[in-house]
């Protein structure tokens, strides 16, 4: 059960990430700086994405190595 409510977790974070990354393409005036404006938003959004997925292995992988032992 906490396994699953882990990967629910990271689930949420990743549909999360996504969310940020569509509702951060709407027509803005494009700032020249990466820590201006939309380009932040966007960024975060696909880091969050990537930390998501990478939880997500981690964490299959934690549960194979729980179910050898």
């Amino acid at each position: 059960m906490k396994t699953l409510l882990r990967a629910f977790i990271v689930v949420i974070i990743i549909i999360g990430g996504i969310l940020i990354i569509v509702v951060g393409k709407k027509p803005f005036p494009e700032p020249e700086c990466l820590v201006c404006g939309i380009n932040l938003i966007r960024t975060l959004g696909i880091a969050e994405v990537i930390l998501g997925l990478g939880a997500l292995v981690i964490q299959a992988n934690l549960t194979e190595k729980q179910r050898t032992f």
